[in-house]
């Protein structure tokens, strides 16, 4: 059995917004050479290996979905299911008493990484905190952890040209004869 690295939910939104091809492709920079998995998941890297690029789509692409079903308001539990199965990954009672996760040998770390971190959330959190960004030209995944919850872009950049974009409808509605 190999050790799944634990990862938090920022790594995966990293992972996912840097290799997923829907979220790429809505930014416009697909066209653009993608940074290497070592930095992107910094230390862990070397807990999963660096991973082909075709193969980090792959798996940034299952875990994706995820967030596109939590945004769509749909059940994240078969997308989720879905993810975690290829890896088979398996809890473990540490002898402190902590939980790990392990998969078979042959099967990605990595997969039974990004599933069984946005599992755990889910179960802790709530998929309704989980979506992928509503700004105009962004599709970027996001993880709310704000108090209330109610988060719909993936930053403040993307918050910010919304409602100025918004302002300016709303200005050049106004001006129309």
């Amino acid at each position: 059995m190999v050790a799944v690295p634990r990862l938090d939910i920022a790594d995966v939104v990293d992972l996912v917004n840097h290799y997923a091809v829907r979220a790429r492709a809505a930014a416009g920079d697909e066209a653009e050479g993608y940074r290497p998995l070592r930095e992107v998941l910094a230390p862990l890297a070397e807990q999963v290996g660096d991973g082909a690029t075709e193969e980090l789509q792959v798996l940034a692409d299952a875990a994706y979905e995820v967030f596109v079903a939590a945004g769509d308001g749909r059940d994240v539990a078969p997308v989720v299911n879905a993810l975690l199965a290829p890896a088979g990954p398996t809890p473990v009672l540490a002898p402190g008493g902590d939980v790990v996760w392990e998969v078979p040998e042959g099967r990605s770390p990595l997969r039974g990484a990004l599933g069984v971190t946005l599992l755990d959330w889910v179960h802790t959190r709530g998929a309704e905190r989980l979506g992928v960004c509503g700004g105009r030209r962004c599709a970027d995944a996001f993880a709310d952890s704000s108090p209330a919850g109610r988060r719909k872009f993936c930053s403040a950049t993307c918050l910010n040209r919304h409602k100025v974009a918004e302002h300016r409808r709303r200005a050049a509605a106004l001006e129309a004869p």
